[in-house]
């Protein structure tokens, strides 16, 4: 390695580290790697990323979205870089779909490969810190394990940045505010009491899972004007008795009596959507954004050269759907599998029901929660999280 080379891998490590060490925070940097000659098989190597290869988090967390996968795909909004042990090794373009499998990361227009280590941290992430994965738009960046012919894929994000895509996948974003942060308080309790060694997913390298066996985690689309603020004005607070995290207070909606399972699912074969969309060879079928009323809003269809976003309840009525409350999209063989709610399925859970009822009457999020959390002994109170002061919000206890 000659001398140019070697100081600015060095320079970049050394930024790296500055910014693991300080404060329990991770911030952007810029990130310099001297030129490598691109590798046999065409593949173009990053020279330069202005961004580090993760997002500022104050408490990260990992959101496991895809394990032991033998195919996944990605893309992102803005540039992006795949990062290797905090430097950039491959360039990730805007528009382009990508592919994991067999340990190599394929850029599916172009045919541009790289081969991933097995044992080297391995992170894909962009400008904006937005991305593409397991037919979801996520905040954060990605972390791969690779396993050589499976890679799982884990969202890495701040807690806080995670709850704006738990709480309204969990609550309708309409509902009364106070009931918003009894959500956004019940969500990050539950997240705090599961990361690290208290996961019962830490053998396979992350937190939580983004479904009903921890709670809804639907990303970027389902994220409101009125969930942000209920997860801002709660910020940093979880609940405690007798100073300790009280874990198992909650549980994620996973559709109750009231709504009797009311969900329905129609298989659309692909052939159709193309016809319906203009776009062809499609190969991912995301909901971008949900209203306030739960209906899908803008739906991104990616193809293999082109991406095009259509009006989701247009789309639904082409389809015969009977609401256009689409809660997920897949791929299973020749189609396309929606699911989405039932006529007149509103109600995601009786206790999430109660706090909105609650709150109509006047009541704060505080009581609302020592109404349905508190023990006998009386313990329970709100607190932040204990690495949480400077940066969390002033805490409200109740009683105040």
């Amino acid at each position: 390695m000659d001398k140019q080379k070697f100081f600015a891998r060095t320079i970049a490590l050394m930024s790296l580290a500055a910014v693991l060490t300080v404060g329990g925070f991770c911030g952007s940097i810029n990130l310099a790697h001297a030129a490598s000659k691109p590798k046999k098989g065409g593949v173009s190597m990053a020279t330069v990323s202005t961004f580090a290869p993760y997002p500022p988090m104050v408490n990260p967390i990992r959101i496991g979205l895809s394990v032991r996968s033998s195919l996944t795909r990605f893309a992102v909004w803005s540039p992006g870089f795949v990062f290797i042990d905090g430097l950039p090794a491959f360039d990730i373009r805007p528009g382009q779909v990508y592919t994991i499998s067999g340990g190599a990361i394929q850029e599916l227009g172009t045919g541009r490969r790289f081969q991933m280590p097995t044992d080297r941290r391995v992170h894909i992430s962009s400008k904006d810190y937005q991305v593409w994965t397991s037919n979801r738009w996520y905040r954060g960046c990605l972390e791969l394990i690779n396993f050589g012919n499976r890679t799982t894929v884990v969202n890495l994000l701040d807690l806080e940045d995670y709850l704006m895509g738990v709480v309204p996948s969990e609550m309708p974003a309409s509902w009364r505010l106070e009931a918003l942060k009894t959500q956004a308080v019940a969500a990050r309790s539950y997240a705090w009491a599961h990361v690290g060694a208290s996961s019962k997913w830490r053998s396979e390298g992350f937190d939580l899972v983004p479904d009903v066996r921890d709670q809804a985690y639907k990303g970027l689309a389902v994220e409101a004007p009125s969930t942000f603020l209920a997860v801002k004005q709660t910020r940093g607070l979880i609940l405690k008795n007798a100073n300790k995290v009280k874990a198992g207070f909650y549980r994620a909606w996973v559709g109750d009596e009231m709504e009797n399972l009311n969900i329905r699912k129609s298989a659309v074969n692909t052939v159709l959507l193309e016809k319906i969309t203009g776009v062809q060879h499609i190969v991912g079928v995301t909901v971008k954004k949900w209203d306030p009323n739960g209906n899908a809003h803008d739906i991104s269809v990616m193809g293999q050269k082109k991406t095009r976003e259509v009006y989701g309840v247009g789309l639904a009525k082409l389809l015969g759907f009977s609401t256009a409350g689409i809660l997920d999209v897949h791929e299973e063989g020749p189609n396309w599998v929606f699911t989405y709610r039932g006529p007149g399925n509103g109600v995601r859970g009786l206790s999430q029901h109660g706090a909105n009822m609650l709150a109509s009457k006047g009541w704060r999020f505080d009581q609302i929660l020592q109404h349905y959390y508190q023990d006998p002994d009386g313990r329970l109170h709100l607190d932040y999280i204990d690495n949480y002061k400077v940066v969390a919000a002033p805490a409200m206890r109740a009683g105040q």
